[in-house]
């Protein structure tokens, strides 16, 4: 439903186009600015969850205001080498069509849990004033999850803000951490808040952190003072120890709103169930 309400404003905004005014009293002439005049839904797509449904190719829309003739809108397209194939380098729009695709076709089996692609297009004359030149493409594989069991997280910013009424430390909780039954890939659930998960793919030696180098906590920081949710901007992320494994995120703490509270750097971490192994 999302995705459909992001198309259904593109080709609003492609109308809007055609209704604006090059002279007062009347429509905006494409006869008279040959340019393409051309959009992405979005400066983000996301493609939700792909799965072995999707047939192994995923479209990527552009939009264009003008339609008179047919065109081409040459792109560079970034990410995604080697898993995700374009079918092509261009936008192509038949006279007369307002959409064009690039297909990007893959291997489900290969594909990994987050993969990002950019898409630019080369020419910004090609782009309509109020359009967006570049997008930023996200596809997710579906993944089976189950518990590895109990772990630990620990929150700097918690353990700086708030105490324990025993005296201990408000900033370590045991952590239930969920393993992929296709490979490595892990998701913390749920860490601060309700639904706002972690993840991140670790074979033991290194990490990839896919819960973006800004990752929302959902964690509302009106009880003190500050306006929006604590996000965890990601400076670094080491492997600690291995017995037990161990991951320790070096972070800036930063918040989605007017006000700033942030100690900086802070640490975040988490440390797998006893006697896990890979």
């Amino acid at each position: 439903m999302k995705k459909l309400l992001t198309y259904i404003a593109a080709v609003a905004f492609i109308f809007s186009l055609g209704a604006c005014s090059e002279e007062e009293g009347s429509l905006y002439d494409f006869t008279l600015d040959p340019s393409v005049e051309a959009t992405f839904a979005a400066e983000k797509l996301n493609f939700g969850a792909i799965t072995e449904d999707f047939g192994g190719k995923v479209s990527v829309p552009m939009y264009r205001g003008n339609t008179a003739e047919a065109a081409s809108v040459p792109v560079t397209i970034t990410g995604g080498e080697g898993v995700f194939t374009p079918s092509k380098s261009s936008f192509d729009f038949a006279a007369g069509e307002n959409v064009a695709y690039i297909d990007f076709t893959f291997d489900y089996e290969t594909i990994t849990p987050m993969t990002t692609i950019a898409i630019a297009a080369n020419n910004m004359e090609d782009v309509a004033e109020n359009g967006y030149g570049e997008t930023e493409v996200t596809l997710q594989k579906t993944l089976t999850y189950n518990s590895i069991g109990a772990g630990y997280y620990f929150s700097g910013f918690i353990d700086y803000y708030y105490k324990s009424p025993t005296g201990g430390s408000a900033g370590l909780w045991e952590q239930e951490i969920l393993k992929a039954e296709e490979g490595n890939y892990f998701t913390i659930p749920s860490p601060y808040v309700d639904g706002v998960d972690f993840s991140f793919y670790f074979d033991g030696e290194s990490v990839e952190w896919y819960s973006g180098e800004l990752t929302s906590t959902g964690f509302s920081l009106a009880p003190l003072g500050a306006s929006g949710v604590l996000n965890l901007a990601i400076l670094g992320v080491e492997v600690t120890s291995t017995s037990p494994y161990t991951i320790e995120l070096t972070v800036a703490y930063t918040p989605n709103g007017e006000n700033t509270y942030q100690p900086y750097p802070g640490v975040e971490r988490i440390t797998f169930p006893e006697g896990f192994t890979f």
